[in-house]
């Protein structure tokens, strides 16, 4: 048997040396990595439960299991050569075995996934700040948003400190606030003495919080709805229109005798009110520029109350389905196959995006999922579920034209879909450490509480992790 000259013995000792140590220090960082995975981030025993094993914790075994039987099968190799002899070769392989740390740590990335987790916050306002009403974004350039209390609004700029801050009034408090904010400008209702709330309607500039215009209406109903140069706000006994930007009274629609206001929303071509009257609850179509009333509708009423989904296009839900309506108030012909049901409890799991509804809907009571139609026809677009999460939490329409959903189960992630396919551009996001309130807002990465619960944060923004 012929033997090899001793340079190159000493080369191949050398070398199953460093492998040997380098395939030793992956298998320790995974082994390492796996703990943390099991362990320390899932100090809330949900490891492998209800929402399945943190992503990339079966792959990860099995490599750090792959690379602990090829560092022990080196060992041996190197022992029986007598290579762990050499001061050199010992030099050379803690070399390797750090540099190869490294592709070992980015094959863990990858496995992982992306994460996000705290990045800045407000801290609590603590239990004498007032009900949280809802949110406005501002630019989205500057991430600027805007949230509203019981006892003031507080603008936000993009790093989350204080922008601008509009206090209720005196004895009053902040009632509700509009939906939308075209061209800038928001609606807020107020009361300015003890009583029922809404007797004063304010038109804000979101950037600056400076008040537009006042105008005190007496017996405000629900909350008011913006929209092209439009104000609308439905009260005890008519829907008034004002302008949005001087706040002259357009027109006054009053109701019809006996109805009772329950929502109201505005839109270029005409305003929706959705009112109880002596026939139960019917959908009236007034003109935007006149008030008249062009058509009404009885709603059909299940076990949840009808709600407005849009005013232009004239959309709304009621038992559970989505009904869209011509210009002569004629209910559009619904597809053959039967459409998802559509709730109409809660808010935070609606989106109008362009001419196109998002809505979670239960899936054979054991999960959500996000379903699309189109408000142009009616048409069911289509129906994404989200792996082992079963609970949407939130939906907002990106810069991008992207659909953001953050899902819950036994992990919290954020994925953003195609708005046409409903598929995922990309892997999600896992969401980690954060403490998410029953109602939030997202705006980009910055996330807006509207929960009760004084001890969270008002406002924080996530950013990628670093590190592990």
């Amino acid at each position: 048997m012929d033997t090899p000259p001793p340079l190159v013995k000493r080369l191949r000792d050398h070398v199953r040396l460093a492998a040997a140590c380098a395939f030793s220090a992956v298998a320790v960082l995974y082994a390492v990595l796996c703990v943390k995975l099991t362990a320390a981030d899932m100090a809330s025993d949900l490891v492998c439960v209800d929402g399945g094993c943190p992503r990339g914790l079966g792959p990860l075994v099995l490599w750090a299991v792959a690379a602990g039987l090829v560092a022990g099968g080196l060992w041996w190799s190197a022992v029986k050569g007598r290579g762990y002899r050499s001061g050199v070769g010992w030099t050379v392989a803690v070399a390797v075995a750090l540099v190869a740390l490294w592709p070992g740590w980015l094959g863990f990335s990858w496995l992982r996934g992306p994460h996000m987790d705290l990045f800045s916050y407000q801290v609590p306002e603590g239990g004498a700040a007032g009900k949280p009403l809802g949110s406005w974004a501002g630019d989205p350039a500057t991430g600027f948003v805007i949230r509203g209390r019981a006892d003031g609004v507080t603008g936000y700029d993009g790093e989350g400190r204080h922008g601008w801050a509009l206090p209720a009034p005196a004895g009053g408090a902040v009632c509700a606030m509009s939906g939308d904010t075209p061209s800038g400008t928001g609606l807020l209702t107020l009361t300015t003495a003890e009583g029922p709330c809404g007797n004063r309607l304010v038109a804000v500039d979101v950037t600056s919080g400076k008040q537009l215009w006042t105008k005190d209406i007496p017996k405000l109903v629900g909350k008011p709805s913006a929209a092209g140069s439009l104000a609308v706000t439905a009260t005890a006994d008519a829907v008034l229109a004002h302008d949005l930007v001087t706040g002259a009274e357009l027109w006054r629609s009053p109701l019809p005798a006996g109805a009772v206001a329950m929502e109201v929303a505005a839109g270029p071509d005409r305003v929706l009110l959705l009112a109880r009257t002596d026939k139960g609850v019917e959908l009236f179509a007034l003109g935007a520029r006149t008030g008249a009333v062009a058509w009404r509708f009885a709603m059909p009423v299940g076990y949840e109350s009808p709600r407005i989904v849009s005013a232009s296009p004239a959309a709304a839900v009621g038992d559970g389905r989505l009904l869209l309506f011509d210009d002569a108030g004629r209910p559009r012909a619904e597809a053959e196959a039967p459409a998802p049901y559509v709730p109409t409890t809660g808010e935070a799991e609606w989106l109008v995006a362009g001419d196109v509804l998002y809505a979670s809907a239960p899936e054979r009571e054991k999960r959500e999922v996000l379903a699309a139609f189109s408000l142009k026809d009616g048409r069911h677009l289509w129906t994404r579920a989200f792996d082992h999460d079963w609970r949407i939490r939130a939906l907002a329409a990106d810069r991008t034209g992207r659909i953001a959903v953050v899902t819950e189960g036994g992990y919290t992630h954020l994925w953003h879909l195609d708005p046409g396919t409903g598929k995922p551009t990309g892997e999600s996001t896992v969401l980690r450490g954060l403490r998410l309130g029953e109602s939030f807002a997202l705006y980009g990465r910055t996330f807006v509480n509207l929960d009760d619960d004084a001890r969270l944060p008002p406002i924080f923004d996530v950013a990628p992790t670093i590190g592990w």
